[in-house]
Formats: structure tokens, sequence, C-alpha cells
């Protein structure tokens, strides 16, 4: 049975490398001094603490670092994942976001890599 989802774009190992690395670039150079910030004093709710960026799959995906101060936590710290990019054409990829009941959702579609990094800066979806 055919779908509308395009078979996924399978990257060599060299390419995922260096895509990796503009992602670090982003999260070092945008959301690390933007968005990490040093508790308050007596802090009790969750905040950032760092981000990242990994592949699973045909997917680069970002994701957040909380620290849970609060008394009544499981564990002091935990991840969610808040973006991903995804290959299904060669030099073409979709930008997808988390939403909050854990569903991912198309934000925009057949952008370059350089301009899915564009819109994470600018998109409020991809704001702490």
């Amino acid at each position: 049975m055919r779908s509308d989802i395009p078979p996924k774009c399978k990257l060599k190992p060299w390419e995922k490398q260096e895509l990796l690395a503009k992602a670090d670039d982003l999260i070092r150079t945008f959301y690390r001094p933007r968005f990490v910030r040093p508790p308050r004093k007596n802090q009790i709710c969750n905040y950032v603490v760092d981000f990242s960026a990994r592949w699973h799959g045909a997917y680069l995906i970002f994701t957040a670092k909380y620290a849970c101060p609060g008394p009544n936590a499981i564990a002091p710290f935990f991840d969610h994942n808040f973006a991903r990019i995804g290959w299904f054409f060669p030099q073409r990829c979709n930008l997808w976001a988390r939403r909050h009941n854990d569903q991912w959702i198309v934000i925009t579609d057949d952008l370059t890599f350089g301009a899915c990094l564009a819109e994470m800066r600018t998109n409020s979806w991809f704001q702490f």
C-alpha cells in the first residue's frame, strides 16, 4: 500500500558528522547563551541546564536537559526532545516540533539544513 510519506534518505556517516557539527554550533552560539540561566534562589520549578543534538536514524534530534530541584522530584534531571530534522530527499529536509502531548508536528518541509537551523532561531516553537 502506498503512503504519502516518502522513503527516508540515507546519509553517509561523514555527512551526519558534518551536520551534527553545525547543529552543535547552533546550540553553542544560540541556545546555551540565550536559554541556560543559573537557578534563582530557592528555585523549586524545573529549569533548562543544557542542550544537545544526536542522530536517531535519519533524524537529527535536539534535546533540552532540565534540572528538577524540588523536594518531590523523582530524578534530579530529565531530557525533553523539542525539535527534529529529518531527511526525505537529498539536500532537502523537514523540521518538526514536539507538542505538549508528545506528538511531533511538521513546522516546515522541503527546506535546506541551513534554512531549518535559521527557522529554529526565529520560530517560537523552538524558544524556551
